[in-house]
């Protein structure tokens, strides 16, 4: 069975009850990732990197659903590590996870990204993920700047999703070019 057609509630079952438990907060929900890996594939897109993957659900979808190479990068070992077992048992193929901070890693290598209320969980105690999530407004001010800049250099035609949030890491050199579900589900293309 195709994941992109399991129910959320069905899909969160592949998960142990303590992150089944955050899924309303933290993870896609399944219709959202089949219409952002739809636009993907329309534009053309050859490979995709979720920001802060967290336990993979967009990322697991979106390979189950595509030929599109799909990324996921989180900074929690133990979310990596749940997310590629599932991959495995799933043998998912286009899929990697990455243990790292985004920050970090080079962005050229991806023509698509896709982030669902990226670095929230740094000034928003109910977006705790656990214990060693802190507060920091500053923190959260850096992450959307470094992403800002990092977007800003890729090169035109580049595709952004963006689930919930404000969308202050997208530049101005990109155009919103779709949304859906009230504004919350947007769509981005670098223009300049």
């Amino acid at each position: 069975m195709v994941l992109g057609s399991y129910s959320d509630k069905d899909f969160d079952a592949l998960y142990p009850l303590k992150m089944r438990k955050l899924s309303g907060t933290h993870w896609t929900p399944v219709g959202i990732a089949m219409k952002a890996i739809s636009f993907f594939e329309n534009s053309g897109c050859n490979s995709v990197l979720d920001l802060g993957s967290g336990v993979g659900k967009f990322c697991l979808i979106a390979a189950d659903s595509s030929s599109i190479r799909i990324s996921g990068i989180e900074q929690r070992e133990n979310l990596v590590q749940l997310a590629r077992k599932i991959a495995v048992n799933h043998q998912l193929s286009n899929l990697e996870f990455i243990h790292g901070d985004l920050i970090s890693l080079d962005l050229s290598d991806f023509d698509g990204f896709y982030f669902f209320n990226s670095f929230e969980e740094n000034i928003n105690s109910k977006d705790s993920l656990d214990r060693q999530s802190t507060l920091s407004s500053i923190q959260h001010e850096n992450y959307i700047n470094a992403l800002r800049e990092k977007f800003d250099a890729l090169p035109i035609k580049t595709r952004i999703v963006t689930y919930c949030g404000e969308a202050s890491e997208i530049p101005e050199s990109y155009r919103l070019v779709q949304q859906s579900h009230k504004g919350r589900l947007r769509f981005w293309e670098k223009q300049i």
